[in-house]
């Protein structure tokens, strides 16, 4: 039997992967669940399971800086994303297992069937390590970790502190980014919100997101921050301390 951990910020996500398990894969024992980057760590190092179904995306962090935390990974890792197929090249490149969302049984089952045929752990530990290295691995270097932008005309790899500031604009966010470029992508700032809180940006209004490095000026009667290219960022009367706090904080 393969002991397995089960790392996902949703709990019907896990739910729903046991219940698959259960039918389609007797070889796998699920000895613990675990819900953000936090508890995953814990349940890690209580368990030591053989294998770790870890989700990309979670409140507290990424599964990335997940393992990063660890001092050893000395089990197998297969990830659980809804990443587009772009941004899988690093998996496949790497030869490192993963999963899409919503899960298919008949991938799930091929997945789980490689695992047991090859539950080896030293030369598959440095191409993980090579594939985090290859996303930007948050614990590293927060500043220098990459956006991959999806737009009508092309796909744009953008540093993280090479953008200023976000707009929502309706279900699109527009970027705006060093040397004056900007940047409208089909997808909201909620999401961007979510990918980028452990990079330290803050969301300082419900329609913009801002880098905080980027800040050179706050006025506080207008309740306005400028911002290092000239643009204003207005601020929210619920948020004006917490951006205070921030400022203090740089």
């Amino acid at each position: 039997m393969i002991r397995t951990l089960i790392i996902d910020d949703e709990i019907r996500a896990r739910e729903v992967l046991i219940k698959l398990l259960s039918m389609y894969c007797p070889m796998i024992e699920v000895v613990g669940q675990a819900e953000d980057v936090k508890s995953g760590t814990e349940a890690i190092l209580k368990h030591r399971p053989d294998l770790v179904l870890l989700d990309i995306r979670m409140p507290d962090g990424t599964g990335f800086e997940l393992l990063g935390r660890l001092p050893k990974i000395n089990f197998r890792v297969v990830f659980i994303t809804a990443f587009e197929e772009y941004a899988l090249k690093a998996f496949k490149y790497n030869a490192i297992d993963y999963l899409l969302k919503p899960i298919d049984p008949e991938e799930l089952t091929r997945a789980m069937s490689k695992i047991y045929n090859t539950i080896e752990h030293e030369d598959y530990t440095r191409r993980l390590r090579q594939m985090m290295d290859s996303f930007g691995n948050p614990v590293d270097s927060k500043a220098g970790r990459r956006l991959i932008l999806k737009t009508a005309e092309g796909i744009h790899l953008v540093e993280a502190n090479e953008i200023i500031a976000i707009e929502a604009d309706q279900n699109y966010s527009r970027f705006f980014l060093t040397g004056g470029q900007k940047i409208l992508v089909s997808k909201t700032i909620k999401e961007f919100d979510h990918h980028l809180k452990d990079m330290n940006f803050f969301r300082t209004h419900h329609s913009y997101l801002i880098n905080p490095r980027h800040i050179r000026r706050y006025n506080r009667e207008d309740l306005m921050l400028v911002m290092s290219d000239g643009l204003q960022i207005p601020v929210s009367f619920r948020k004006k301390g917490e951006v205070l706090h921030l400022l203090e904080s740089l």
